[in-house]
Formats: C-alpha cells, structure tokens, sequence
C-alpha cells in the first residue's frame, strides 16, 4: 500500500550517477530540508522533494509524521559470513585472556572450528540460526545482504550453505547476493603436505566451483589470500575458475600483511577488496585504477584488537569505499551495521558522510544493486530509515544507541 513519509527535517537522497564513488563524491548526501517521500504499490520510490511541492494525488495517503527526523537509504551489508551452524564462544575468551587470532587458527580453532560445527548441522538448523541472525541486523537497519560460504570446505556442505542463503531471499524476503569461498581455508583433512593442499585447491576449481555454478547458487566466487589461509598462487587459480564459470570476484586481502591479495584483485578487475588493514601507495593506485571497491571492516579490527584500515588515506588516493560488518562466528559477530558505520568513523577515519555512502550506495554497487538500491530516488526499491534525529550524524555521534525508529523494506514497514 503506498506510504507517504511527511516533514522529515532531512532526506539523504544519495541522488547521483551509478557506479563505485570516490573522493569528494562519497560526502555528497545531496540532502532535501523539510522534505517528503511516498512510496508505490509496488514497493518502489514514487515521488521524493520538497514537502510544500507534494503533488496534490498523494497528500491523502496514509502517512508517518516525520517531523524532526531523517529519512536516509536502508543500509547495504556487502561482507558477511551469516551462515554458519554452532558458536565460538569459548574463543572470545581465549582472545580477550591474549591468544592471537592466528594462533587460536593454527592450533585447529577458528574456521576449522566452524567448519566442523556447519557440516554437522542439519539444513533446517541451519537456515533457523541464520534467519535468527538476518532478522536482527534487519532490525539495526540493514535490508540487502553479500552472504559468503566457507565454512564447508566440501561440496555438500558449501552448496547447502548457498542454498541457505537463497532459501533466506526466497522465504524470508531479503535482498541478499551470495558468493562461494570454499577458498576460505584449507580443511583439516588437506593439511597432511604440499601435495594434499595442492589437490584441495584442485577440487575447488574442478569440482567445487563448477557444481555451484551449475547449480546458480552463487553470484561471487570469492578467496582468502592472506597469510595462514592461500596465496597469491593459489587464489588467482580459485579466482579465475571462478570467473570462467561466469562469477564475478571479491577477494580477502591484506589483512595480515602486503601478501599479494590487493594487487591480484586489481589485476582480475574484482568488485571488491576486503579488509585491507596494509596497504602502501602502490597498492591503493592499483585498486583505485582498476576501479575496484575497497570494503572495510572495521568491526573485526575491533574484535581481534587489529589495527584499523587507513580509510583517510583510500579517500584522499581516490579509492571508492563500502564499509560492512564481517559478520562471522569467530573473528566479529557484530550484526549491527549502523554501530560498525560509527566505527568506520572513529578506526578508519571517514566522516560521517563518506562513512553514510559507505554502507549504502557504494555497498550496493559493489553488488551490482546500486540502480535498485542505496539511494532514494523515484523508481528505486523503497527500502529506506526513519532515523529518530534531525541529524544523521548521530549515528556516530551517539553510534550504538537506538537511534533507527523505522525500517522500511520494499515500501512495507518490517
């Protein structure tokens, strides 16, 4: 049913041209004062402007008061790992006791730790504990979702959770992206020896990749390329298969270390890098040229108490920016995306407004859904945030305070 939001004191309409933006377009919010916005029966954007100019046909629609509050895009989570069976949280207190994340990985922790409690789960408990998990972010403000595989390392198990990501689209009606990263750690069963890991690799690219494909369970094929997890080597290998069988590319990188993944997901023109804690000069004028999106995770800096990713210097470097939660079972569970939009304030250094871009507009076009949307414009998807505040720099001002009133998905309040 249509929808009139009337008298926001603020609308960040994130009106501009599409595509990744960079510099001094991600602070443009292009901002309407005093404005209104009406949604249509079929859950898009009709009319959005001044609210003295509201057309005369949609001022007896039904209507949200939204004096003294901010209209602004539902927010666009473009890294997350939500699909996961069981806990790790008897790690949480290994690393707040001092144990490293690497450490904790090494000693048969961390992902392999996910990876067992995941192929022992069954289908249902699957999709129970994950629609438990997208319905809270859902309620922090997030409406569109990346969701990664990796905690299979096998082929039913990396299937079954791509298939559990559709099932949460089709059955719990979020806009969601999926992406295969069975290159996401090699599993306990392939540690014996060089030759064992090298044909793991292998049946990524010959048995893995290829099912998913087949299947269309996966829009993103997507590798670890990292210290501890795969090289550059072994990642361009993934990556290219990947791309072969029509997937487009993400790539982990540079979270440990300068270890080659940045430079390989400029030179395979990837939609996106992520992480990036070490980056030098030449590196962000590699992603910057290759247009690639370099997506933070500031919320797993905090976690692993990690140095946080210099954002400052990708913006001043002209490098488009998104910023998501990581959302994963180990190394950051936090679900809220608009309390990680503080952090990427106050650990990466954006403003307010590049941090807003971030988790909206240039996170939808690293997913190739920035025309539908991150952006309140007429003809886009009305997925929008009644924020309760005349000033969305709250958000990081007061970050983490109950501050998102409504949440509006597809023109229906959820």
């Amino acid at each position: 049913m249509p929808l009139l939001l009337h008298h926001a004191e603020a609308v960040l309409t994130l009106q501009g041209p599409n595509g990744p933006r960079a510099g001094a377009a991600m602070a443009e919010l292009s901002i309407l004062r005093n404005a209104s916005l009406v949604t249509a029966a079929d859950g898009t954007i009709a009319w959005v402007g001044p609210a003295d100019a509201l057309p005369a046909e949609h001022r007896s629609l039904e209507s949200i008061d939204c004096r003294g509050k901010t209209l602004m895009p539902a927010l666009v989570d473009s890294h997350t790992h939500l699909v996961w069976g069981g806990d790790r949280r008897d790690e949480l207190e290994m690393r707040l006791a001092g144990a490293d994340y690497e450490a904790i990985f090494a000693a048969g922790g961390g992902i392999l730790s996910s990876v067992k409690q995941t192929r022992a789960a069954t289908d249902d408990e699957l999709y129970a504990q994950s629609l438990a998990r997208i319905r809270r972010m859902r309620r922090s403000g997030t409406t569109t979702f990346e969701i990664k595989s990796g905690y299979g390392l096998d082929l039913e198990t990396e299937l079954r959770q791509l298939r559990t990501a559709r099932r949460l689209a089709e059955e719990g009606g979020f806009r969601i992206r999926t992406t295969c990263l069975a290159a996401h750690a090699v599993p306990a069963e392939a540690r014996a020896g060089e030759a064992e890991r090298a044909a793991f690799v292998e049946r990524i690219c010959q048995e893995i990749l290829p099912a998913v494909a087949k299947a269309g369970v996966a829009d993103y094929c997507d590798a670890f390329c990292d210290r501890g997890a795969f090289t550059p080597e072994e990642s361009r290998q993934v990556l290219e298969k990947g791309r072969a069988l029509g997937m487009g590319l993400r790539v982990h990188a540079n979270e440990f270390g300068h270890t080659g993944g940045a430079i390989l997901a400029a030179e395979l023109n990837a939609f996106s890098a992520d992480h990036l804690l070490h980056l030098d000069d030449d590196e962000r004028r590699a992603l910057r040229e290759a247009g690639v999106v370099a997506t933070l995770l500031p919320g797993t800096s905090l976690v692993l108490g990690k140095p946080f990713a210099d954002g400052r210097a990708l913006v001043q470097a002209g490098v488009a920016i998104a910023v998501a939660t990581d959302c994963n079972p180990g190394s950051c569970a936090l679900e809220s995306l608009s309390m990680v939009l503080g952090l990427a304030c106050y650990g990466n250094r954006l403003s307010p407004a590049e941090a807003v871009c971030a988790v909206t507009h240039n996170a939808a076009a690293s997913l190739g859904l920035d025309t539908q949307v991150g952006s309140l414009v007429p003809g886009r998807s009305a997925d929008l945030l009644v924020l309760d505040t005349p000033d969305y720099r709250d958000l990081v001002y007061h970050a983490g305070s109950p501050l998102i009133e409504t949440v509006i998905q597809r023109g229906i309040v959820v």
